[in-house]
Protein backbone atom coordinates (compact mmCIF):
# COMPACT_ATOMS: atom_id res chain seq x y z
CA UNK A 1 0.00 0.00 0.00
CA UNK A 2 1.42 3.07 -0.67
CA UNK A 3 -1.54 5.93 -0.15
CA UNK A 4 -3.35 6.36 2.75
CA UNK A 5 -6.75 5.26 2.54
CA UNK A 6 -10.24 6.64 4.22
CA UNK A 7 -13.19 4.22 3.52
CA UNK A 8 -16.96 5.18 4.32
CA UNK A 9 -19.38 2.04 4.69
CA UNK A 10 -19.54 -1.36 6.47
CA UNK A 11 -15.99 -2.27 7.63
CA UNK A 12 -16.61 -6.10 7.92
CA UNK A 13 -17.76 -5.53 3.53
CA UNK A 14 -14.47 -3.27 3.19
CA UNK A 15 -12.16 -6.00 5.18
CA UNK A 16 -13.64 -8.44 2.91
CA UNK A 17 -13.37 -7.15 -0.38
CA UNK A 18 -10.47 -4.38 -0.63
CA UNK A 19 -7.96 -5.11 2.45
CA UNK A 20 -5.58 -7.49 1.58
CA UNK A 21 -4.05 -11.02 3.64
CA UNK A 22 -1.22 -9.70 5.93
CA UNK A 23 -0.87 -6.05 4.75
CA UNK A 24 -1.02 -3.94 8.21
CA UNK A 25 0.96 -3.55 10.70
CA UNK A 26 -0.91 -2.58 13.58
CA UNK A 27 -4.45 -2.13 13.80
CA UNK A 28 -6.05 0.02 16.94
CA UNK A 29 -9.69 -0.33 17.32
CA UNK A 30 -12.30 1.01 19.36
CA UNK A 31 -15.81 -0.63 18.25
CA UNK A 32 -19.20 1.32 19.64
CA UNK A 33 -20.97 -0.02 22.49
CA UNK A 34 -23.43 1.78 24.80
CA UNK A 35 -21.88 1.26 28.11
CA UNK A 36 -24.11 3.31 29.98
CA UNK A 37 -27.13 1.28 29.09
CA UNK A 38 -28.68 -0.87 32.44
CA UNK A 39 -27.53 -4.09 32.54
CA UNK A 40 -31.07 -5.14 32.94
CA UNK A 41 -31.64 -4.33 29.36
CA UNK A 42 -28.24 -5.47 27.88
CA UNK A 43 -29.19 -8.52 29.31
CA UNK A 44 -32.19 -9.09 28.50
CA UNK A 45 -34.02 -11.49 26.52
CA UNK A 46 -35.54 -10.17 23.04
CA UNK A 47 -37.64 -11.28 20.15
CA UNK A 48 -35.61 -10.52 17.38
CA UNK A 49 -38.65 -8.91 15.88
CA UNK A 50 -36.64 -5.13 14.83
CA UNK A 51 -35.92 -5.60 11.13
CA UNK A 52 -32.16 -4.09 10.74
CA UNK A 53 -29.26 -4.27 13.09
CA UNK A 54 -27.33 -1.08 12.50
CA UNK A 55 -25.18 1.42 14.39
CA UNK A 56 -27.00 4.57 15.37
CA UNK A 57 -24.42 7.37 14.95
CA UNK A 58 -22.81 9.01 17.85
CA UNK A 59 -25.42 6.54 20.00
CA UNK A 60 -23.28 3.17 20.08
CA UNK A 61 -26.35 0.89 20.13
CA UNK A 62 -26.44 -2.63 19.42
CA UNK A 63 -29.72 -4.43 19.21
CA UNK A 64 -30.69 -8.45 19.07
CA UNK A 65 -32.72 -8.87 15.80
CA UNK A 66 -32.82 -10.63 12.37
CA UNK A 67 -29.55 -9.08 11.16
CA UNK A 68 -27.76 -9.77 14.80
CA UNK A 69 -29.36 -12.82 14.12
CA UNK A 70 -28.00 -13.59 11.02
CA UNK A 71 -24.52 -12.13 11.89
CA UNK A 72 -24.55 -15.02 14.30
CA UNK A 73 -25.19 -18.05 12.15
CA UNK A 74 -23.18 -16.58 9.40
CA UNK A 75 -20.05 -16.99 12.17
CA UNK A 76 -21.60 -20.34 13.81
CA UNK A 77 -21.66 -22.08 9.92
CA UNK A 78 -18.60 -21.53 9.28
CA UNK A 79 -17.02 -23.44 11.78
CA UNK A 80 -13.80 -23.89 13.94
CA UNK A 81 -13.02 -22.15 17.47
CA UNK A 82 -15.16 -19.28 16.87
CA UNK A 83 -18.17 -20.90 16.18
CA UNK A 84 -17.42 -22.80 19.60
CA UNK A 85 -17.40 -19.80 21.67
CA UNK A 86 -20.24 -18.14 20.11
CA UNK A 87 -22.69 -20.51 20.54
CA UNK A 88 -21.52 -21.00 24.36
CA UNK A 89 -22.00 -17.18 24.84
CA UNK A 90 -25.55 -18.22 23.29
CA UNK A 91 -26.34 -20.87 25.61
CA UNK A 92 -25.09 -18.48 28.48
CA UNK A 93 -26.41 -14.62 27.78
CA UNK A 94 -29.08 -15.85 25.99
CA UNK A 95 -31.19 -14.06 22.86
CA UNK A 96 -30.02 -10.29 24.05
CA UNK A 97 -28.18 -6.87 22.98
CA UNK A 98 -24.58 -8.27 24.36
CA UNK A 99 -25.11 -11.35 21.99
CA UNK A 100 -25.30 -8.89 19.17
CA UNK A 101 -22.32 -6.77 20.36
CA UNK A 102 -20.02 -10.36 20.24
CA UNK A 103 -21.89 -11.22 17.18
CA UNK A 104 -20.87 -7.92 15.28
CA UNK A 105 -17.55 -8.19 16.82
CA UNK A 106 -16.83 -11.79 16.30
CA UNK A 107 -16.44 -11.62 12.17
CA UNK A 108 -14.27 -8.40 12.17
CA UNK A 109 -11.87 -10.06 14.54
CA UNK A 110 -11.49 -13.03 12.14
CA UNK A 111 -11.20 -10.53 9.18
CA UNK A 112 -8.54 -8.02 11.13
CA UNK A 113 -6.38 -11.22 12.00
CA UNK A 114 -6.65 -12.33 8.20
CA UNK A 115 -5.37 -8.85 7.75
CA UNK A 116 -2.67 -8.55 9.77
CA UNK A 117 1.36 -9.24 9.14
CA UNK A 118 2.77 -11.62 10.86
CA UNK A 119 4.60 -9.42 12.96
CA UNK A 120 1.96 -7.18 13.76
CA UNK A 121 -0.31 -5.92 16.99
CA UNK A 122 -3.86 -5.42 17.57
CA UNK A 123 -5.08 -3.19 20.31
CA UNK A 124 -8.84 -3.94 21.36
CA UNK A 125 -10.29 -0.84 23.12
CA UNK A 126 -13.37 -1.45 25.50
CA UNK A 127 -14.63 -1.11 28.64
CA UNK A 128 -15.33 -3.11 31.70
CA UNK A 129 -19.02 -3.91 30.69
CA UNK A 130 -17.96 -6.18 28.19
CA UNK A 131 -13.90 -6.81 28.20
CA UNK A 132 -14.27 -9.88 29.58
CA UNK A 133 -16.31 -11.46 26.72
CA UNK A 134 -14.14 -9.87 23.76
CA UNK A 135 -11.04 -11.32 25.53
CA UNK A 136 -12.49 -15.10 25.19
CA UNK A 137 -13.14 -13.84 21.61
CA UNK A 138 -9.82 -13.02 21.02
CA UNK A 139 -8.11 -15.93 22.82
CA UNK A 140 -10.19 -18.23 19.79
CA UNK A 141 -9.00 -16.09 17.41
CA UNK A 142 -5.39 -15.03 18.26
CA UNK A 143 -4.67 -17.54 20.73
CA UNK A 144 -4.19 -17.20 24.25
CA UNK A 145 -0.10 -17.63 23.50
CA UNK A 146 -0.32 -14.28 21.57
CA UNK A 147 -1.82 -12.22 24.68
CA UNK A 148 0.55 -9.65 25.78
CA UNK A 149 -1.17 -7.19 28.03
CA UNK A 150 -4.65 -5.97 29.36
CA UNK A 151 -3.75 -2.02 29.50
CA UNK A 152 -5.96 -0.46 32.20
CA UNK A 153 -6.38 3.33 30.69
CA UNK A 154 -6.81 5.23 33.90
CA UNK A 155 -8.50 8.90 33.42
CA UNK A 156 -10.98 11.52 35.10
CA UNK A 157 -14.48 12.82 34.52
CA UNK A 158 -16.87 14.42 35.99
CA UNK A 159 -18.94 12.06 37.49
CA UNK A 160 -19.51 10.94 41.03
CA UNK A 161 -20.70 7.21 42.01
CA UNK A 162 -22.78 6.93 45.21
CA UNK A 163 -23.51 3.26 45.24
CA UNK A 164 -20.18 1.85 44.25
CA UNK A 165 -16.63 2.68 43.09
CA UNK A 166 -16.56 5.85 40.38
CA UNK A 167 -15.43 4.02 37.21
CA UNK A 168 -12.40 5.22 35.51
CA UNK A 169 -11.07 3.23 33.36
CA UNK A 170 -11.31 1.73 30.12
CA UNK A 171 -9.48 -1.51 29.07
CA UNK A 172 -7.47 -1.86 25.65
CA UNK A 173 -6.73 -5.78 24.81
CA UNK A 174 -3.17 -5.87 23.65
CA UNK A 175 -2.47 -8.95 20.99
CA UNK A 176 0.04 -10.20 18.76
CA UNK A 177 -0.47 -12.40 15.75
CA UNK A 178 2.46 -14.48 16.40
CA UNK A 179 4.90 -14.51 19.29
CA UNK A 180 7.50 -12.60 16.47
CA UNK A 181 5.65 -9.24 16.94
CA UNK A 182 7.63 -6.12 16.97
CA UNK A 183 7.67 -4.13 20.42
CA UNK A 184 9.23 -1.24 20.70
CA UNK A 185 9.09 0.48 24.50
CA UNK A 186 8.20 3.37 25.87
CA UNK A 187 10.37 5.40 28.50
CA UNK A 188 9.32 7.80 30.80
CA UNK A 189 10.35 9.60 33.95
CA UNK A 190 9.94 7.97 37.43
CA UNK A 191 9.84 9.92 39.90
CA UNK A 192 11.27 8.41 43.19
CA UNK A 193 9.18 10.85 45.38
CA UNK A 194 5.73 9.14 43.54
CA UNK A 195 7.71 5.23 44.69
CA UNK A 196 9.16 5.96 47.53
CA UNK A 197 7.75 8.42 49.48
CA UNK A 198 9.59 12.39 50.55
CA UNK A 199 13.15 12.17 51.26
CA UNK A 200 14.22 9.29 49.78
CA UNK A 201 17.35 9.17 48.21
CA UNK A 202 18.88 6.62 45.76
CA UNK A 203 21.92 4.65 46.82
CA UNK A 204 23.21 4.32 42.81
CA UNK A 205 22.43 6.83 40.26
CA UNK A 206 22.94 5.20 36.89
CA UNK A 207 22.76 6.42 33.40
CA UNK A 208 19.42 7.04 33.09
CA UNK A 209 19.51 9.15 36.58
CA UNK A 210 18.19 13.02 36.49
CA UNK A 211 16.52 15.61 38.35
CA UNK A 212 14.20 18.55 37.57
CA UNK A 213 12.04 21.17 39.08
CA UNK A 214 9.94 17.63 40.06
CA UNK A 215 12.47 16.25 42.01
CA UNK A 216 14.92 13.19 41.33
CA UNK A 217 13.90 10.20 38.70
CA UNK A 218 15.00 7.35 36.98
CA UNK A 219 14.00 6.31 33.04
CA UNK A 220 12.23 4.00 33.35
CA UNK A 221 9.47 1.93 30.62
CA UNK A 222 5.82 2.44 30.62
CA UNK A 223 3.70 -0.12 32.41
CA UNK A 224 0.25 -1.60 31.55
CA UNK A 225 -1.65 1.23 33.59
CA UNK A 226 -1.91 4.28 31.80
CA UNK A 227 -2.94 7.84 33.38
CA UNK A 228 -3.57 9.45 30.64
CA UNK A 229 -6.27 12.96 30.65
CA UNK A 230 -9.65 12.24 28.54
CA UNK A 231 -10.43 14.74 26.46
CA UNK A 232 -12.50 17.82 28.28
CA UNK A 233 -14.69 20.46 26.36
CA UNK A 234 -11.87 22.71 27.04
CA UNK A 235 -8.89 20.60 25.93
CA UNK A 236 -7.53 22.25 22.68
CA UNK A 237 -8.27 18.56 21.30
CA UNK A 238 -11.75 18.67 21.78
CA UNK A 239 -13.98 17.90 18.63
CA UNK A 240 -18.20 18.18 18.72
CA UNK A 241 -17.85 13.51 19.06
CA UNK A 242 -18.78 12.19 22.22
CA UNK A 243 -16.34 9.13 22.46
CA UNK A 244 -13.09 10.71 21.26
CA UNK A 245 -10.09 9.86 22.51
CA UNK A 246 -7.17 11.69 23.69
CA UNK A 247 -4.04 11.76 20.94
CA UNK A 248 -1.30 11.00 24.15
CA UNK A 249 -3.04 7.47 23.96
CA UNK A 250 -2.72 6.97 20.34
CA UNK A 251 0.89 8.10 20.52
CA UNK A 252 2.05 5.59 22.80
CA UNK A 253 -0.17 2.84 21.01
CA UNK A 254 1.19 3.53 17.63
CA UNK A 255 4.78 4.11 18.96
CA UNK A 256 5.23 1.46 20.61
CA UNK A 257 3.86 -0.69 17.98
CA UNK A 258 4.97 0.60 14.31
CA UNK A 259 7.49 2.08 12.97
CA UNK A 260 7.59 5.41 10.50
CA UNK A 261 5.92 3.93 6.96
CA UNK A 262 4.17 1.21 8.55
CA UNK A 263 0.63 0.34 7.94
CA UNK A 264 -1.92 1.26 11.01
CA UNK A 265 -5.59 0.54 10.30
CA UNK A 266 -8.42 1.58 12.37
CA UNK A 267 -11.57 0.04 11.07
CA UNK A 268 -13.54 2.41 13.77
CA UNK A 269 -12.41 5.26 12.96
CA UNK A 270 -14.90 7.73 14.57
CA UNK A 271 -13.69 11.19 15.48
CA UNK A 272 -10.25 10.21 13.46
CA UNK A 273 -7.98 10.69 16.34
CA UNK A 274 -5.81 7.41 15.17
CA UNK A 275 -5.64 8.86 11.58
CA UNK A 276 -4.63 12.12 12.68
CA UNK A 277 -1.95 10.82 15.11
CA UNK A 278 -0.75 8.24 12.49
CA UNK A 279 -0.26 11.18 10.04
CA UNK A 280 1.72 12.77 12.60
CA UNK A 281 4.60 10.23 13.41
CA UNK A 282 5.05 8.85 9.55
CA UNK A 283 3.13 5.90 9.04
CA UNK A 284 0.63 5.35 6.49
CA UNK A 285 -2.96 4.63 7.22
CA UNK A 286 -6.22 2.88 6.64
CA UNK A 287 -9.41 4.64 8.14
CA UNK A 288 -13.14 3.09 8.18
CA UNK A 289 -16.18 4.50 9.30
CA UNK A 290 -19.77 3.47 8.77
CA UNK A 291 -20.69 7.80 9.43
CA UNK A 292 -20.30 9.88 6.77
CA UNK A 293 -19.79 12.85 9.44
CA UNK A 294 -16.70 10.90 10.96
CA UNK A 295 -15.60 10.45 7.44
CA UNK A 296 -15.89 14.45 6.94
CA UNK A 297 -14.45 14.82 10.21
CA UNK A 298 -11.26 12.75 9.78
CA UNK A 299 -10.83 14.11 6.41
CA UNK A 300 -10.57 18.24 7.97
CA UNK A 301 -8.15 17.02 10.91
CA UNK A 302 -6.00 15.41 8.06
CA UNK A 303 -6.38 18.76 5.95
CA UNK A 304 -5.42 20.89 9.02
CA UNK A 305 -2.27 18.06 9.86
CA UNK A 306 -1.14 18.39 6.14
CA UNK A 307 -1.17 22.56 6.17
CA UNK A 308 0.87 22.14 9.39
CA UNK A 309 3.30 19.56 8.24
CA UNK A 310 3.67 20.12 5.20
Amino acid sequence: MEKNLLYYGDNLEILRDYITDESVDLIYLDPPFKSNQDYNVLFAEQNGSRSAAQIKVFEDTWRWDLAAEAAYKETVEAGGRVSQAMQAFRMYLGENDMLAYLSMMAPRLVELHRVLKPTGSIYLHCDPTASHYLKLIMDTIFEPKNFKNEIVWHYRTGNIAKKQFQRKHDILLFYSKTPDTFFNPIETKEYYVQIYGPGFKPSFKGRKHGEDKHGEYRISFVDDVWNISAVFTLSKEHLEYPTQKPEALLEWVISASSNEGDVVLDPFCGSGTTIAVAQKLGRRWIGIDISKEACNLTRKRIRKIKGLFG
